[in-house]
């Protein structure tokens, strides 16, 4: 009697440890999603093998007895699906599930011509891009690497998508882990390469010389992509790499460095969302000074938002929210116009006498910092800290200012009290301090930081003096503005040359300047559209401001303000 009663409290015990799982399965090029086969395989002792298919919706719904499992959705002519190891002890509906009708295309070694859509490649070796050849891959093509593969560039590789049509490069896993494959490498016989609009994910592991998801060594543009999940630096330009850089309106996250700039050519860093970094969001190494780190917005990085060595321009950048905000660790960066807030320091300058860090500290917004808004570890100061906004910063505004700065003894022009280099302390009156809000870190119109910045700085706006902060009140920005603003003009103010370069979808063919009563001084015909271009000679024009139109055909697709000394 007592091995009966024990036989049913088991059998009763065994059935009660079951879940009931319902879910959605579809077939992408369908509206009939009947006839998917959905495979519990078990993994652990305590599972039991269950298969049952979808009905014509797509809809499922099995009693699973508890443990875990490796789930297939199979159903011939589509790619298999496994989510593994997935625990199943409560009732609960599982992700939508789509299977995809592509062929599967299996490519290692060397690789030219076109890739299609129609196509799902798998990685299961390294691939080759062989010198003097050119890889097209179309819009919407999904490539998936089965291992620690790489794809290696020597020569061209054009993988331009559309907003949205996107390029994916990702692991061939279901549940994907951060360095299930190695990284897209661009070696010096790259020439002329180019990412734009694509999503590459779920690669490279961390290593001592810290090389990249992306590994810059040769010609590449990359752009409107999003580079994302990796134990590497997203994007790393290798070291002494002496070509030109556009890395431009990207979303860089969850990696171990942002972008770490190794190179000593010209590298534009704009109109980028860098965020939950590991380490660094932009890091410059001590032997390039030609960096331009514009327009971006860098948060969330646990040391520093940027990380500068040597005289590169850092502008308008928002950065918020990381360890250090600005971490200035040599030489005499220029540091103008950016909003640094809720940071541990705004900016930290290292005491490093090899090195000799010596910001210029010109028109930023330095706001409530967790410690200093400017902090000096040790005697080295700013070579200059004027027309900036600084306010309830929790240690102090600052550790060790030069003479005459952090005290008010004076007014700025529009009647604010100043210190001696006209410094203002009151608060800056952001809207709003949410990215994802339209009118993230613009200026309320009462803000005492409107036309509140350096005058000898160009307003590419309108004839008023700048305002301190990243985001001029002139010209209002969206978040989506302020990431498209693919025009650069560099240097500005300008003496005897200027360099233009903009973003891969604004070619031009035509450029005119006008001096400020609208007569035309200069008119340069480009034989062929272009994204680049130097304008020399121009110490013939006079001091002064002038306006630069840029034309595609017959049609302005860009307009600059630009200050002659």
């Amino acid at each position: 009697m007592k091995h009966l009663l024990l036989l049913i409290l088991t059998l009763i015990t065994t059935h009660s440890y079951s879940s009931e799982i319902n879910g959605n399965v579809y077939l992408d090029n369908t509206s009939d999603h009947s006839g998917i086969i959905i495979k519990f395989n078990p993994v652990s002792p305590s599972a039991t093998y269950t298969e049952g298919i979808s009905n014509s919706l797509g809809e499922y719904s099995f009693s699973i007895v508890n443990g875990v499992y490796n789930i297939s959705y199979e159903k011939t002519g589509y790619q298999t699906y496994i989510l593994n190891n997935q625990l199943i002890s409560v009732d609960e509906t599982l992700t939508d599930i789509s299977l995809n009708s592509n062929n599967i295309v299996n490519v290692s070694g060397n690789i030219s011509g076109s890739w299609t859509n129609d196509n799902t490649y798998f990685v299961i070796g390294d691939i080759i891009i062989p010198s003097g050849q050119t890889l097209n891959i179309e819009a919407g093509t999904e490539i998936k690497f089965d291992g620690y593969y790489s794809l290696i560039v020597n020569g061209t590789l054009s993988a331009v998508g559309t907003e949205n049509n996107n390029i994916i490069f990702t692991s061939i896993s279901s549940t994907p882990l951060n360095n299930d494959w190695n990284q897209i490498k661009f070696n010096s016989t790259s020439t002329s390469s180019e990412i734009n609009y694509c999503i590459i994910e779920y690669g490279h592991q961390t290593d001592f010389a810290e090389t990249g998801f992306i590994e810059i060594n040769g010609e590449v543009a990359i752009e409107n992509s999003k580079i994302r999940n990796s134990n590497g630096p997203g994007i790393k330009v290798a070291l002494n790499y002496s070509g030109d850089v556009m890395i431009n309106g990207n979303e860089i996250r969850n990696c171990n460095y942002g972008i770490y700039n190794s190179g000593i050519g010209e590298a534009l860093i704009t109109n980028n969302r860098i965020f939950d970094i590991n380490t660094i969001g932009v890091y410059e190494n001590i032997y390039d000074s030609q960096t331009i780190i514009s327009n971006n917005i860098i948060y969330n990085c646990n040391y520093s938002g940027i990380s500068s060595h040597t005289d590169i321009t850092i502008e308008r950048n928002i950065v918020f929210n990381n360890g250090e905000g600005i971490l200035v660790g040599g030489g005499a960066p220029n540091i103008i116009n950016n909003t640094i807030f809720s940071n541990i320091d705004g900016i930290w300058i290292t005491d490093n006498d090899f090195f000799n860090p010596q910001p210029i500290v010109n028109s930023n917004i330095i706001i409530d910092n967790y410690e200093y808004g400017l902090k000096s570890a040790g005697e080295f100061q700013p070579s200059l800290i004027a027309y900036n906004l600084f306010n309830n910063n929790s240690f102090g505004n600052g550790n060790n200012f030069p003479t005459g700065v952090g005290t008010v003894l004076t007014t700025n022009s529009n009647g604010t009290n100043s210190d001696a280099y006209y410094n203002i302390f009151s608060s800056a009156q952001l809207m709003s301090i949410n990215p994802e809000d339209s009118n993230f870190c613009e200026l309320e119109d009462n803000s005492d930081a409107i036309n509140a910045g350096d005058p000898n700085i160009t307003n590419n706006y309108d004839s008023t003096t700048i305002d301190i902060g990243a985001k001029e009140s002139s010209q209002t920005l969206s978040l989506n503005e302020f990431q498209n603003l693919n025009f650069i003009v560099y240097p500005n103010p300008i003496t005897n040359y200027i360099k233009i370069k903009s973003g891969r979808t604004q070619s031009f063919n035509k450029i005119v300047i006008y001096n400020i009563n609208g007569q035309i001084t200069k008119e340069y015909e480009l034989e062929n559209l272009s994204n680049e271009y130097i304008i020399e000679n121009l110490n013939e024009l006079t001091i002064g401001t002038y306006i630069i139109n840029f034309y595609n055909e017959s049609e302005k697709i860009h307009t600059m303000k630009v200050l002659k000394k």
